[in-house]
């Protein structure tokens, strides 16, 4: 399931935890079952993989740093 793109050049999609690209890379210690895929829109490959959780908190990080203000 593609969850839309960034201009940046990357797609997010959902997948099992059983679909993953890069099992031995994925930092996930609590269960999760969903991974969000990143994906790069030149090679059409997976660039970045997160488990649920740790995408809900880069999310979250990210957004708090658009807020911020700068330094």
């Amino acid at each position: 399931m593609s969850l839309g793109g960034f201009q940046s050049g990357f797609s997010a999609r959902k997948v099992s935890r059983s679909e993953v690209r890069w099992g031995q890379f994925l930092i996930c210690n609590h269960g999760c079952e969903e991974v969000i895929q990143l994906i790069s829109h030149v090679s059409g490959e997976v660039e970045f993989e997160l488990c649920k959780i740790e995408a809900e908190r880069m999310a979250h990080v990210l957004l708090e740093a658009s807020k911020a203000e700068r330094l």
